[in-house]
């Protein structure tokens, strides 16, 4: 069973993929060691701003997809495109500018590094 620890670290990953990337729900779980379908649970009610770059793992938007905060308006394609991602006319991401699982627990790591460190007094 995946902790509140393990979603932080979706939600962080997700934050931080580089302009012109994205992942797939399969990454993520892999990363996490749960399941493409709960990531996707967790994509909708989990806050996530970027949940739009976390695609199928065919680089195409997950037909379940929806907004967490009920907003609408620009299409998914659209906002990959501004990010840096190639979208082909028929809705497919590049698959070269995805972030592999082996990418993501690289970026985690990165992240993990860049974190403050822990200001508890050692006396």
């Amino acid at each position: 069973m995946t902790s509140e620890q393990d979603w932080d670290l979706v939600k962080r990953v997700v934050e931080a993929l580089p302009e012109g990337t994205w992942t797939s729900y399969g990454d993520l779980a892999e990363l996490i060691g749960t399941g493409p379908r709960q990531v996707g649970a967790y994509m909708k009610d989990g806050d996530v701003t970027r949940a739009y770059r976390v695609l199928t793992a065919g680089g195409t938007v997950s037909e379940g997809f929806r907004w967490g905060d009920g907003r609408s308006g620009k299409d998914v394609p659209d906002l990959l495109r501004e990010d840096g991602v190639r979208v082909s006319t028929g809705g497919r991401a590049d698959r070269s500018q995805r972030m592999s699982v082996y990418d993501l627990k690289l970026l985690a790591a990165e992240l993990d590094d860049a974190a403050p460190e822990d200001t508890e007094d050692r006396e």
